[in-house]
């Protein structure tokens, strides 16, 4: 089995339905296949090498499929301006499994942080 096909059907459907992706990139691959069979990972992709689908594309699966509820995720990032970066998509991929995500950092104005 393909590592997309072990994906949750509905983030396989936003995947290529959504975001329009003909396929996942190779470092995606690795990184579900090691994921969902129990592996801890640390994931090495070149800038703008998929790293960030890398990480979260399996862990969405998983929350999907068990059924995750509350906070289940916490992502550290070593610098704010990556965390901005990443929030947008984020936001868009947890939106569209029908989750929510939220950005927290010392610039985060605290009516976000309340509201999270």
């Amino acid at each position: 089995m393909s590592a997309f096909a072990r994906l949750h059907p509905a983030l396989q459907h936003h995947i290529v339905n959504s975001l329009g992706w003909r396929d996942i990139r190779p470092v995606q691959t690795l990184s579900i296949d090691a994921y969902l069979n129990g592996a801890n990972l640390v994931i090495l992709a070149p800038t703008a090498g998929g790293k960030t689908e890398a990480a979260f594309f399996p862990i969405l699966s998983q929350m999907l499929t068990d059924s995750w509820a509350g906070f289940t995720v916490l992502y550290v990032s070593p610098i704010r301006a990556l965390l901005n970066n990443q929030q947008d998509r984020l936001a868009r991929y947890f939106r569209l499994v029908g989750r929510r995500s939220a950005c927290w950092h010392g610039d985060t104005p605290q009516s976000e942080k309340s509201a999270s």
